[in-house]
């Protein structure tokens, strides 16, 4: 998995590529580790570019959610295309996560 890092307005961008599954664990979290050091007010995480998700990547990107609100901080999660998106659908995650079709829209839900 390859984790692009951007800076936006009000935000940071994670652009996610490829799969999140057990094996790229190490990658995510180092990225993530990072971002609740640093990043202090909105995480945008990317899934445009996910071409898997399994349930370990789901498990780091919700525990990932938890840590980063729980600081009382901002995470959306934008772009879930195809298996991801339906994925994200099914276990109805919509309910505890902030999804989007867009950066914009998360930009402008802050």
């Amino acid at each position: 998995m390859e984790v692009v890092v951007r800076a936006e307005k009000n935000a940071t961008v994670l652009d996610l590529h490829g799969r999140l599954d057990l094996g790229a664990r190490w990658d995510f979290k180092a990225v993530m580790n990072q971002c609740l050091l640093t990043e202090e007010e909105h995480l945008i995480i990317n899934l445009e570019g996910l071409s898997f998700i399994d349930s370990a990547g789901l498990g780091f990107l919700v525990l990932s959610y938890v840590q980063f609100t729980g600081m009382h901080r901002q995470m959306s999660w934008v772009h879930p295309r195809g298996h991801v998106k339906t994925m994200l659908e099914e276990l109805k995650l919509s309910s505890m996560v902030p999804i989007f079709s867009d950066e914009r829209e998360a930009l402008a839900a802050r």
